[in-house]
């Protein structure tokens, strides 16, 4: 029997939008807007600039949840197979070893 352990990770992620009347008021205001906690910022665009100076932002933020994750096989294959499928929706495999 292989056992393999590893760590998922959530996929949960956070946006917000946010206009002002620079680049940087705007990001910000969408940076400003998330809620951080447990959260890490990912990535700030400009989605829109119009011609009276104002610019809008969208902040994209994702969780740094963690757990630990194993499954079991009857060779390395099966319980690779095995613990990708049991991935909860909503998490992804980080990584992956035998144990």
């Amino acid at each position: 029997m292989t056992t393999l352990r590893g760590t998922i990770r959530s996929t949960e992620r956070r946006e917000s939008e946010a206009e002002g009347g620079t680049i940087g008021e705007a990001r910000e205001a969408a940076t400003a807007a998330l809620d951080l906690d447990g959260f890490e910022l990912l990535q700030v665009i400009t989605v829109a600039s119009k011609a009276t100076g104002e610019s809008t932002v969208r902040a994209t933020a994702r969780s740094r949840a963690t757990q630990p994750h194993e499954a079991t096989g009857p060779s390395y294959p099966a319980a690779l197979a095995a613990f990708h499928a049991s991935v909860p929706e909503g998490w992804q495999a980080q990584h992956v070893h035998e144990a």
